[in-house]
């Protein structure tokens, strides 16, 4: 099927929109990041951000996938299931804190979603973009991790993995600074621990 110019056109607006969120999250830390802020950054006005994200938290959630994607594509994000199982873990629980759930765009994207909680429509649009992500990370979970995705328990002890990241993630500016390596540590034992458990 061809595209339109216009499809082109607009497809090309949207990624120079979602590269200025991207770069202002990576400037920003924890900062507000607001629609105006990205329109500014991407020489475009603010109309143009929300004809292509309907919300400050669409636009996060756009962010976030694309940040996903772009690790389901890092060679070295993943480790491969031949690697001894405390390496993969330890190499897992690093590179997950080190490239997403540790970093302040992840804080950022969270605060856009929580202020979206009271939309239904919103809600409802990160629950069915959040499932394809999970799933997603379901698979990759268990290329890695086989030991602990088998049988009834495997899916809710991968949702358990990344929730703990996720919780970590969100509090982690409140914490002190020893907490997240002590419970990283944590996390990797309990990845470990499907070692020799039958499942």
């Amino acid at each position: 099927m061809t595209r339109t110019l216009h499809q082109i056109k607009s497809e090309q607006t949207r990624e120079r929109l979602l590269g200025a969120a991207l770069d202002l999250m990576h400037t920003k830390g924890h900062g507000q990041l607001s629609v105006h802020e990205v329109a500014r950054a991407a020489g475009m006005t603010a109309g143009a951000v929300q004809h292509h994200f309907t919300s400050k938290a669409a636009l996060m959630l756009e962010v976030i996938t694309r940040l996903i994607a772009q690790l389901e594509e890092a060679s070295d994000f993943w480790p491969p299931a031949d690697w001894p199982l405390q390496r993969r873990a330890d190499h897992f629980v690093q590179q997950a804190w080190a490239t997403l759930y540790g970093h302040p765009r992840f804080a950022v994207a969270w605060s856009a979603y929580l202020a979206a909680r009271e939309d239904e429509g919103m809600v409802a649009h990160i629950v069915a973009r959040r499932g394809l992500l999970t799933a997603s990370l379901q698979q990759r979970m268990g290329q890695s991790f086989p030991e602990m995705c088998r049988g009834p328990q495997a899916e809710a002890r991968v949702q358990f993995v990344l929730s703990a990241l996720r919780g970590m993630g969100l509090v982690a500016p409140f914490s002190p600074a020893a907490a997240v390596p002590e419970q990283l540590q944590v996390l990797s034992q309990y990845l470990q621990s499907f070692q020799t458990q039958e499942t």
